[in-house]
């Protein structure tokens, strides 16, 4: 009758010892933080705009009207939870772009807007305005 009895307290006892282990092992691991909430939105949406411009992607698919493109290109430099919608305007202040160029609208949380100069390089040189907005959680 007395083993069990120091049985049983040898097994709370391990059964503790390991309950502290596990909180205190997981109280000391870094806590992993969201990209999108201690990276801004403009930010983000500038950095996808310099990373396309740097390729030369952005200017030949402005200049040739190729908004499809232009959207994919955006899709895939921005982070999938981070919803968009472009306007390219000319020089005179015209929107150019014939179609929506987005990823189904700006929504979230937080809203804002990225305005780039593009000069393209041409014989004529265009330069437009592109109004990036971005939503996000």
């Amino acid at each position: 009758m007395t083993r069990r009895g120091v049985v049983h307290t040898l097994d709370v006892f391990l059964a503790a010892v390991i309950i502290v282990t596990t909180l205190l092992f997981a109280s000391q691991m870094p806590r992993e933080r969201d990209y999108l909430e201690e990276t801004g939105l403009d930010s983000l949406g500038m950095q996808a705009l310099l990373m396309l411009e740097s390729n030369g992607i952005l200017g030949r698919l402005v200049d040739s009207g190729d908004w499809d493109g232009l959207e994919l290109a955006l899709r895939v430099v921005l982070p999938t939870r981070v919803s968009f919608n472009m306007t390219v305007i000319d020089e005179q202040g015209t929107v150019v772009n014939t179609r929506e160029i987005s990823n189904g609208g700006v929504s979230g949380r937080r809203i804002e807007s990225v305005e780039y100069l593009l000069a393209v390089e041409s014989s004529t040189c265009p330069i437009y305005r592109l109004r990036l907005q971005l939503g996000g959680p």
